[in-house]
């Protein structure tokens, strides 16, 4: 029998999509599961790892029993996920703790030590990247001096995507893409580095082997293939984090092409022939073995989430899906109805602290401009215009850095709604693409994985043909001086508010 199906898993931060597609592109099936994040306090966020697992294994199934795919047929399987996920396990590779996830914040006073004893300049250097809690090194750090139990008993540090490489093929592994959440990788080398190691006194037997995403690192166990359905055998490759895959998705594959990340992390990333080094974005390997990435990370894309299930309520939420209607359009059907800029309505999108570009764990969401004659309308809509400004901050920023894109192309949930990509467009003044592929992440992954088993004669050419562009929206000129306007506004509001943010951070302590 051919093998000719390729699969693709994305350990989301809100669930796991897992999709099957024949070799030439065409979709089997896609399922998702969700699960939580557990948050104590406001600067935690972990997840339990065996939750992933779980989520992988009823998702296999649900694709043979559900979609009919044949297991029988899978060529190779591909796995990505979330970024600085840190999770220690055992050496029979059971977690010790939660995944400390990259919401996390509680690592502070360890990036303190950090810049003390390192200094933010070799960081930078090494790594492409700035010191932050959100990064894997100072949570380590956290769990060495807060759960010492917990440190001394780890055999390895894994992130999203790598435990379910082991749970698939009982192999420790690290992806290059990956790499980029640890101070001590190279990300020029696309290696550890033994200097590094030594100058953050972090055990190199505490880390796995590095691989490139597209390696075969292993074949799914027996007991991976009772626990799933796959057969045992079946290639699985190295993976890597989801924003570089979700470019291999959308067919980012060259310098300066750009893909906008529509879902519960906002944000965008740029594909380069190079590291690039800035303090206020973000630098990794792309997924692809000659490229890396610039990218912007922001906690805004789970913004419509947030007001359809805390704020409008489960009762507004489930009274949508009875009648079959997709709460998530509603909402950019809502939006539509009020006036670009939302009547002088402004919101600040970080509800989590914000990454880049201002690196503020302790800022938080602000509705600025609130009066009895806004509504719904414009409150919705404010919502979506306060992800586009956090997207437009990171462009300008790229583009300071000498990394300007021309043409933005949108992958995630938030790629559905045609008034938010509209917004989106208008705001930052880029022309944004919506291709075909929308699920870009889990397509990447599985896409990915026939790289890596030589599915494709060409992939750059294999990838053109299933990938394209359906849809542009262009900037709208009329609306240029308005948007330019609110985002000035949206820059002074923080500068303005953000020792009112620390304040009441402190309070909430």
């Amino acid at each position: 029998m051919e093998r000719d199906i390729l699969i693709g898993i994305d350990i989301g931060t809100s669930g796991c999509k897992t999709a099957a597609y024949a070799v030439d592109g065409s979709v089997l099936g896609t399922v998702t599961e969700p699960y939580g994040v557990q948050r104590r306090t406001a600067l935690e966020a972990e997840q339990n790892a065996d939750d992933w697992w779980n989520a992988v294994c009823l998702n296999i199934r649900r694709l043979i029993n559900d979609k009919g795919v044949d297991p029988k047929r899978v060529l190779a399987i591909g796995v990505v996920g979330h970024s600085w996920a840190t999770l220690p396990v055992s050496r029979e590779g059971r977690p010790l703790h939660p995944a400390m996830l990259w919401l996390d914040r509680r690592a502070l006073s360890e990036c303190e030590q950090i810049k003390e004893k390192i200094g933010e300049d070799y960081v930078l250097s090494l790594s492409g990247n700035r010191i932050d809690p959100a990064y894997c090194v100072p949570k380590m750090m956290w769990l060495q001096n807060h759960r010492p139990e917990v440190y001394k008993s780890t055999y390895r540090f894994l992130q999203s995507n790598s435990y379910i490489v082991y749970r698939l093929t009982g192999e420790f592994t690290q992806d290059t893409s990956q790499g980029y959440g640890y101070y001590v990788f190279d990300i020029a080398q696309r290696d550890w580095s033994m200097e590094a190691l030594e100058k953050f006194q972090i055990d190199p037997d505490l880390l796995p082997a590095v691989f490139e995403s597209d390696t075969v690192v292993g074949e799914v166990t027996r007991q991976a293939a009772e626990e799933t359905g796959l057969v045992a055998g079946t290639p699985v490759i190295a993976g890597g984090v989801d924003c570089a895959a979700a470019c291999l998705g959308a067919n980012i594959t060259e310098h300066l092409e750009t893909q906008e990340q529509a879902g519960q992390a906002g944000g965008m990333t740029i594909c380069t022939d190079r590291p690039y080094r800035d303090l206020r974005l973000i630098s990794g390997c792309h997924v692809l073995r000659d490229r890396w990435h610039l990218s912007g990370g922001t906690v805004s894309g789970g913004v419509l989430n947030w007001i359809y299930q805390q704020v409008l309520g489960a009762g507004f939420y489930n009274a949508r899906r009875l009648e079959g209607r997709d709460p998530f359009q509603l909402l950019s059907e809502e939006a539509a109805q009020a006036k670009p800029g939302s009547g002088g309505l402004l919101f600040l999108p970080y509800m989590a602290g914000e990454r880049t570009p201002i690196w503020d764990p302790l800022a938080k969401g602000v509705f600025v401009g609130l009066s009895y004659e806004k509504g719904r309308h414009e409150i919705i809509r404010a919502l979506m215009e306060g992800a586009a400004l956090a997207l437009r901050h990171n462009l300008e920023v790229a583009a300071s850095a000498g990394a300007k894109p021309s043409i933005l192309v949108s992958v995630g949930g938030g790629s559905r709604s045609s008034v938010w990509c509209q917004i989106k467009a208008d705001v930052t003044g880029v022309p944004l693409g919506v291709p075909n592929m929308q699920d870009g992440t889990v397509f990447g992954a599985a896409f990915l994985a026939g790289i890596g088993v030589g599915a494709f004669d060409d992939f750059k050419d294999a990838l053109k043909q299933i990938v394209q562009v359906e849809k542009w929206y262009e900037p709208r000129s009329e609306l240029k001086s308005l948007y330019d306007d609110l985002y000035e506004a949206y820059l002074m509001s923080y500068q303005s508010l953000k020792p009112v943010m620390h304040k009441l951070a402190k309070i909430t302590e």
